[in-house]
């Protein structure tokens, strides 16, 4: 049990224990983990997708300070309806984190994210194809709190702060056209091509992590990010909101 705070501090921005054997060598580990990431985003689907994820991770500590990197990719396509289309979407998800333990319970981070989700259409009258994708980038910064529970493992609390730029590509909802109608104002979903904006949100999570034996470790991870994302055009603001739910189980293995 000597390195569990490493453990779950590099897998989930830092838990501690037993901090009275830290020494002062470099320490790595790695991680794999399965699960599912849940998009949310209202103004754009009608379906929420969800993905099957597969995360690979890895990081190291020195004294007070550790740096984690963590790469999730979905296995396969989901399908994904929209009004008279259907298509395949992907999605990955990159985080850069370093971290300082302030106490045995209190660890503060900052990191960078580069996410993206990538949905092919096709019209279902002709089956023409319409690329669709949401790209995000940027920085986060928060706090971790943590709570020992001897042979249960550690149980972390997270909350951060995100800001992102956005860049989309959009395809508008196809509706049919009634000269006798009024023009109406536009709205989020009738935007069209590509656009940059801003997101900002919280993520906020809990982790666990259980022992199986000096290296080798379970980790659960349940995580939300809540964005409101604002895109400017044509001297309008349109803004909306984006989810994601992330859910992994997964293995971390500590090299000495």
């Amino acid at each position: 049990m000597k390195k569990r705070w490493l453990l779950a501090g590099l897998i989930w921005f830092m838990s501690t224990e037993a901090w009275a054997d830290v020494d002062s060598r470099i320490d790595y580990v790695g991680g794999i983990a399965f699960g599912y990431t849940n998009l949310e985003f209202d103004a754009k689907l009608d379906s929420s997708p969800s993905f099957q994820s597969l995360v690979l991770s890895g990081g190291l500590l020195f004294d007070n300070y550790f740096v984690n990197l963590s790469y999730a990719d979905s296995v396969g396509n989901t399908t994904i309806s929209e009004e008279e289309d259907t298509g395949d979407a992907g999605r990955s998800d990159l985080d850069l984190t370093l971290g300082y333990r302030i106490n045995e319970q209190l660890n503060l981070f900052v990191g960078y994210k580069d996410s993206e989700t990538d949905i092919d259409f096709k019209l279902r009258d002709d089956g023409t194809l319409r690329r669709e994708f949401y790209r995000k980038d940027g920085w986060f910064a928060g706090a971790t709190y943590n709570i020992p529970l001897k042979s249960a493992g550690t149980l972390s609390f997270n909350l951060g702060y995100v800001n992102l730029k956005t860049d989309d590509r959009f395809r508008a909802d196809e509706e049919d056209d009634d000269d006798d109608d009024e023009p109406e104002a536009t709205e989020f979903d009738d935007l069209s091509g590509r656009h940059s904006g801003d997101a900002d949100g919280w993520s906020y999570g809990v982790n666990w992590l259980v022992p199986v034996n000096d290296r080798l470790y379970i980790n659960t991870t349940f995580k939300i990010n809540d964005y409101d994302q604002e895109i400017r055009f044509e001297g309008e603001t349109f803004s909306a909101d984006q989810k994601l739910t992330f859910f992994n189980v997964g293995v971390v293995y500590l090299f000495q």
